[in-house]
């Protein structure tokens, strides 16, 4: 996939309502999608052909969650150059064609829903690829439900029931997501998110992960450093301590084994490849251990884990980001939607530079 070029890309993140002029400039970027492209092939109709277009449908229901509509009060209220915007197709009588509602749905529901993972996928890959540096976040953000909605955690810290939307960034656009419990804690998600950049191209770029205090674990450390090659910025509580290990318990544990068939003697004093040994080894906790401390150790001035915030908070004002009115059974399916128009619509800003 083709991300939007620079250039037509806009200057800064709005927290306004996303025209249907702007969600016009995806048009390139899904039209070079391989995933979507894959899909319509392996979906063509044996017999006569498909009114609508893959990327009409999708630009459309992106259009319909920016407006915060529903299925119907959309295609009820499309305009000539709302359709000319999106790409609808024209009819024999000279006017644009709509979608019904029934359509749109169908769309979603079904066809969208068994592509999203790959379409989101592939885009996590595209950025990652056109940004080969930056700042990584990692955090978590309430998906408000029904205060009637008893399949929904209560959660007391925000007082309100919710599920979680656990979520990994790239200087400011979301890259993969994982959706828990409102009552689930963060770092149990974070080995997997990190794990999914890495898999996704993220292995040797330069990049360092920011994080908050509910990340302060040693396989979360670990984990970050094996994918980066950086220790991560945590912002500990008051009364984190160093846990003294150093170069020297480093180089004592590898040399311990020896025996080992990737060993390498030569490599005592190559700290990076001695990490990296032990980690595969079964000694990730002690490599925590040291990352944590050279972090700790380092203390960069500024964490700017702050973006991810920002983001979450835009997010939820171009789209109802929550599980209000979401049936239990359709909520992964929504959701996974939902996150894929902000992963799209957050391409169309120029990337956050520290």
């Amino acid at each position: 996939m083709q991300l939007t070029a620079e250039k037509n890309r806009l200057p800064s993140r709005s927290t306004a309502e996303m025209t249907v002029e702007e969600l016009s400039l995806l048009k390139y970027a899904l039209g070079s999608s391989e995933a979507i492209s894959r899909y319509e092939a392996e979906h063509r109709p044996q017999r006569g052909a498909k009114i609508f277009g893959f990327i009409p449908l999708l630009l459309l229901y992106m259009l319909m969650e920016c407006r915060k509509s529903t299925y119907r009060g959309i295609v009820k209220n499309l305009s000539d150059h709302d359709c000319a915007c999106i790409g609808l197709p024209f009819g024999k009588d000279g006017k644009y064609r709509r979608p019904s509602a029934a359509t749109l749905n169908e769309f979603v529901n079904g066809t969208l829903s068994e592509a999203v993972l790959g379409i989101g996928s592939e885009t996590a890959r595209a950025i990652i690829t056109s940004e080969r540096s930056g700042i990584i976040t990692i955090d978590s953000t309430p998906l408000q439900a029904s205060r009637y909605n008893f399949d929904a955690d209560y959660n007391p810290h925000y007082s309100i029931r919710m599920d979680k939307a656990h979520i990994i960034m790239l200087n400011g656009c979301p890259l993969f997501m994982l959706l828990s419990g409102g009552n689930a804690g963060d770092n149990p998600f974070a080995e997997t998110l990190i794990s999914l950049f890495g898999s996704a191209g993220g292995a040797g770029g330069d990049y360092r992960i920011y994080e908050d205090g509910s990340y302060d674990s040693f396989m979360t450390y670990a984990k970050a450093y094996i994918v980066t090659g950086k220790a991560p910025v945590c912002n500990q509580g008051a009364d984190a301590v160093l846990s003294g290990v150093g170069k020297d318990k480093i180089r004592e544990e590898y040399a311990k084994m020896w025996k080992n068939g990737d060993y390498d003697p030569h490599k005592k004093n190559d700290t990076d490849f001695m990490l990296r040994f032990l980690y595969r080894n079964g000694k990730e906790e002690l490599v925590g251990k040291y990352v944590r401390d050279v972090s700790m150790t380092e203390n960069p001035n500024a964490n700017p884990r702050h973006l991810c915030e920002t983001v979450h908070r835009a997010s939820k004002r171009w789209i109802d980001f929550s599980v209000f009115n979401v049936k239990k059974r359709m909520k992964t399916n929504r959701m996974n939607c939902r996150f894929l128009c902000i992963q799209l619509l957050s391409t169309l800003f120029k990337p956050y530079i520290a």
